[in-house]
């Protein structure tokens, strides 16, 4: 079995040095002895903290991957920071679609020389679930601390950390599978949402996330904005009944700037959503707010 790792940097790769966690290259090579079982080659676009990724290091990740998906490897892993995870894996997820290629990113929540760094496993069941030969297109393996086994998730399904913690979930816990002791298991009731052929766009960045919160103060919108998208409370709810809202919706509108709305599913139709449509704000379909914004990056 050939496998492509791409290291990024993160904590997956940190070293410590007076108290301070810095990227270390060396480290993540760690990864590869740990699972010998395996031929390895290795590429490294670039190397930084997760929080500080931006477009530009989107665009080499995904050149790095795009042009090795024809080789003759059996997957790819990418090992990433934590902190950015689910974006970086929303982005590949839309643009790569359900390629033959398996690709498959693993993080760590500590540095893997601390004792409860999850990065081995998380690496060794990427592993796992290449050879497994069980799935197209981009995945995340993470094992939650406290958790029995690693799971497996589809790339554009994961949603964003709650404060203070480092677990990953899947919208609706819609997990792809797990891999125990080595065997991946197939979730049985998964639902496949990811489109076949991967989005061709560009990423442009010019999108503005707003979040729902009680006295919101809505901020000035500029020419570089190309859309907004707003996050609603738990039911898909805005606060309709403000001047605030209804002063920012008719500042998008003369701008001609589209505002979207992500967290609002069917039912639960109270009076505030009847508002939507007259105040021209586009209702998503449901998905991970985070694979919302980034398609929206793409439009």
């Amino acid at each position: 079995m050939k496998i492509l790792a791409i290291f990024t940097g993160g904590t997956i790769s940190c070293s410590e040095k007076n108290g301070v966690l810095s990227p270390d290259g060396s480290n993540s090579f760690l990864l590869l002895k740990s699972r010998p079982d395996a031929e390895y080659e290795t590429a490294v676009p670039y190397t930084v903290l997760s929080e500080n990724t931006g477009l530009t290091e989107l665009e080499k990740l995904f050149g790095t991957v795009y042009e090795n998906l024809l080789g003759d490897y059996d997957g790819i892993i990418v090992a990433h920071g934590t902190d950015t995870l689910q974006f970086t894996a929303a982005f590949l997820a839309q643009k790569l679609g359900l390629c033959r290629t398996p690709v498959v990113m693993v993080s760590a929540n500590y540095p893997l020389s601390d004792s409860r760094s999850n990065g081995f496993e998380n690496f060794g069941a990427a592993v796992d679930f290449i050879a497994s030969k069980q799935g197209r297109g981009v995945f995340v393996s993470y094992k939650n601390s406290g958790a029995e086994f690693a799971e497996i998730h589809r790339g554009g399904e994961l949603l964003a950390h709650a404060s203070y913690s480092d677990a990953l979930s899947s919208l609706d816990g819609n997990v792809y599978g797990r891999v125990a002791n080595g065997v991946f298991i197939p979730n049985k009731n998964y639902i496949e949402r990811c489109n076949e052929a991967g989005n061709k766009n560009s990423l442009s960045g010019r999108v503005m996330w707003l979040r729902a919160h009680p006295g919101m103060i809505y901020p000035p919108l500029t020419g570089e904005v190309k859309a907004v998208l707003l996050e609603g409370y738990h039911s898909g709810t805005l606060n309709t009944d403000g001047n605030e809202l209804r002063a920012f919706c008719a500042s998008a509108r003369k701008s001609d700037i589209p505002l979207y709305l992500t967290g609002c599913e069917e039912g639960f139709n109270y009076e505030s959503k009847s508002m939507f449509e007259s105040l021209n704000i586009i209702v998503l379909p449901k998905m991970p707010p985070v694979t919302a914004y980034i398609k929206l990056w793409l439009k």
